[in-house]
């Protein structure tokens, strides 16, 4: 089960790529979550991690989301 910080930078990724047609920087993920580089590095890896992103470079302009559905979630 995702945690809040990990579904809310999932879905900021998603919302970038949808409206901006590109994804977030990492200096974006901190301003847009409130949390430190090594956090929203950190969520990034778990979201790898869990397959819900895949990240090949480490570089956050080539994220591929996989998925944005949080099966473990009771919603």
């Amino acid at each position: 089960m995702l945690t809040d910080l990990e579904r809310k930078v999932l879905r900021i990724l998603y919302n970038f790529s949808a409206t901006r047609r590109r994804m977030p920087t990492i200096q974006e993920l901190e301003i847009k979550t409130g949390k430190g580089e090594k956090t929203v590095r950190s969520v990034l890896n778990g979201l790898v991690k869990d397959k819900y992103i895949e990240c090949p470079d480490s570089n956050t302009q080539n994220i591929k989301i996989i998925t944005t559905r949080d099966y473990d979630s009771p919603y």
